[in-house]
């Protein structure tokens, strides 16, 4: 199966330029090299980037407490410590952090594992899983600049 088949939501939204992008991903080169191609794409969007799903959900719980703005989209890595994407998901849930803000949520993995990839269909706020490294293109289209 493609697995660029997966949006199986069609909702993309226009990204605002004001709106955070927000990485979860233990590779920090890969964090790195998000933020340069951004930058070198005219995206100036504030990135605030993670390395576990567990420092993630806290930075989210406290933008919502604090009433502060949360971020326009996540890229959200499934192998990481701590709080692997799964766990991350899972407790995003629990916690209801967008409650007035639908945030949409991308899987970026390295994992070929299918089971990932079907186990991303149960989860309705997955618009896509994206296979890393993620081409410039795909990145541009789904912040739909």
């Amino acid at each position: 199966m493609d697995r660029g088949e997966l949006n199986h939501f069609n909702k993309k939204k226009q990204m605002k330029e004001t709106e955070k992008i927000c990485i979860i991903d233990d590779d920090e080169i890969y964090i790195f090299l998000i933020k340069k191609s951004l930058s070198a794409m005219g995206i100036n969007n504030e990135v605030i980037s993670f390395i576990n799903g567990s420092d993630a959900l806290e930075a989210l719980i406290q933008l919502k407490t604090n009433n502060e703005e949360l971020p326009g989209i996540i890229l959200l890595d499934i192998n990481m410590p701590i709080m692997d994407g799964w766990e991350f998901l899972t407790e995003f849930r629990k916690v209801n952090i967008d409650t007035y803000k639908k945030i949409p949520i991308y899987i970026v993995s390295s994992s070929i594992a299918n089971e990932d990839f079907e186990k991303s269909k149960t989860f309705p706020e997955i618009l896509d899983y994206l296979s890393k490294p993620v081409e410039l293109e795909t990145l541009v289209s789904i912040l739909n600049f």
